[in-house]
């Protein structure tokens, strides 16, 4: 139970503190943040999953974790693709937030014990509910209509499905590492990797398809 209040409030203040830096400041403050969150993932976090000395440290690294973040930076300066990213942030916080509820409520089949136990069916499924729903509303809010269902079941599931995928590949760097958390900068949840795992795949996806997702999502 304390480990669930220390994840409600630090959900609650850092994430406020992050979704009213990305809607309310301008951009250039919010990439400043992605930038500083970057270099603590590489200067203290990237350094528990591989040895300083080993070569994977720098033939990953270029590609997991900073080419994510640079295509997360470079969509939130442009104009035409920033609109993207919250986008993005909510489908994954959705699945996210909904994985964690209905999984630790209703868990019971594990997806892939031996990567990473707390993962269930349930919590994917959950998930997925949540992140259909939270899509349904921003796009209904944004654009006053609805996108065909068709297309949100689909879109949803594709993106909930990169997320579960960049938690699961985490979550193998963990387990390779014998570590719990990327780090101890969020109370509850562990370290900004740990929180930004699920955003790392669709990130790469949402930036190869921007001109196609900018005219349909905005």
């Amino acid at each position: 139970m304390n480990e669930f209040k220390k994840r409600l409030a630090s959900s609650l203040v850092l994430g406020s503190c992050f979704w009213l830096s990305f809607i309310y400041f301008p951009p250039i403050i919010f990439s400043f943040i992605l930038v500083v969150i970057l270099l603590v993932i590489i200067f203290h976090e990237w350094r528990r999953f591989f040895d300083l000395k080993s070569p994977f440290f720098w033939l990953m690294l270029p590609v997991y974790p900073i080419l994510p973040f640079g295509l997360l930076i470079y969509m939130n300066q442009h104009p035409i693709y920033h609109p993207l990213l919250l986008e993005l942030f909510l489908l994954v916080a959705s699945f996210d937030t909904g994985s964690y509820i209905v999984g630790n409520l209703m868990g019971k089949h594990k997806i892939a014990p031996l990567i990473s136990p707390g993962k269930t069916i349930e919590g994917v499924v959950g998930g997925y509910i949540f992140a259909v729903i939270g899509f349904t509303l921003l796009e209904w809010y944004e654009l006053g209509r609805m996108l065909p269902w068709w297309f949100i079941l689909g879109f949803t599931l594709f993106v909930s499905i990169l997320s579960l995928l960049g938690d699961l590949f985490e979550s193998w760097l963990k387990r390779r590492a014998h570590i719990k958390h990327s780090g101890d900068a969020i109370p509850g949840h562990g370290g900004f990797l740990d929180r930004f795992d699920g955003i790392m795949f669709a990130a790469i996806f949402f930036f190869l398809f921007r001109d196609q997702l900018i005219h349909v999502l905005v």
